[in-house]
């Protein structure tokens, strides 16, 4: 068993700004991490998919670490289209953040009982996505080099979801991934942040979750090609529980100074009288842990 925590979208500001003048995305993440570090069990990693900053620029940046260092666990971060994997190579070189060592700005992570491969989806200076044949060498040659079970997380989501702003750039840009992915069974989950709201898809057999931004969120049409609605307030984390050697995902909220009861307490009975109420009279194998 293991335990990965996903937030996405951070866009962080110099300290005192606030996002199109109304989001405090520095005070949303804050929260968010106090949330993490409380959570019960501790999560084994978190993962930062993009966007970390909202202008890639040294400043940005600083008060992005400054906001992330209180983690307990673990922490990886990968480009999105408002950061620049440049400078970011640069600004966490010598840190665990972002372990790059070649131009394509990617990486494995390779001590959970899972691999992770941190890609990069950034293109110039457009919102739009891109792979190119650098970067999905890079993904065939580490997928070759092992069967173990893998995550991908990505910025960008590499699937069709039905919002016109997402897809502009239609499914090209990631076929060469779908075509790689469908030779690669032990890819198990592809992570995704960009959109600004949960959803869950795929990529040839592999299953793609795209979180929600712990910055805001917005509201899209499905089919029809108006601009998305923007709502001011951030997204839990979510959860990826590899468990029997796959992944169970969904939001996770443990909000800071919770004090709640269980429900064994709420009943006044023992856990184990409840769960034998529970049952009645089906018998059930001991669970897996």
């Amino acid at each position: 068993m293991s335990l990965l925590v996903q937030i996405t979208d951070t866009h962080v500001l110099p300290p005192g700004e606030l996002l199109y003048g109304k989001t405090n995305s520095a005070a949303h993440l804050a929260s968010i991490v106090k949330q993490i570090n409380v959570m019960e069990p501790q999560p084994d990693v978190v993962l930062i998919t993009g966007d970390l900053v909202e202008k890639a620029n040294e400043e940005c940046y600083t008060h992005f670490l400054a906001l992330i260092e209180p983690l307990k666990q673990p922490t990886y971060v990968i480009p999105g289209n408002h950061d620049s994997p440049e400078l970011m190579a640069q600004f966490f070189a010598g840190m665990p953040y972002f372990p790059v060592d070649d131009a394509t700005f990617q990486y494995a992570v390779e001590d959970l009982p899972f691999r992770i491969l941190g890609l990069n989806s950034h293109c110039g200076h457009s919102q739009l996505p891109e792979f190119d044949d650098t970067r999905l060498a890079w993904l065939d040659e580490q997928l070759a080099q092992s069967d173990r079970p893998t995550l991908i997380a990505i910025h960008h989501p590499p699937m069709i979801t039905g919002i016109a702003f997402v897809d502009m750039v239609g499914p090209e840009w990631f076929a060469g991934m779908a075509e790689i992915l469908s030779r690669n069974p032990q890819v198990r989950l592809v992570v995704c942040g960009h959109s600004h709201m949960d959803m869950s898809g795929r990529i040839a057999q592999v299953p793609v979750y795209m979180a929600p931004s712990t910055s805001h969120q917005l509201i899209a049409d499905r089919g029809i090609d108006i601009a998305p609605w923007y709502i001011n307030r951030g997204a839990p984390p979510v959860l990826h529980h590899f468990l029997n050697g796959d992944f169970l995902s969904g939001s996770y909220y443990w909000p800071e100074g919770f004090e709640g009861r269980r429900i064994d307490e709420d009943s006044g009975l023992e856990w184990d009288t409840l769960k034998s109420y529970m049952r009645g009279r089906k018998k059930l194998a001991d669970p897996p842990l």
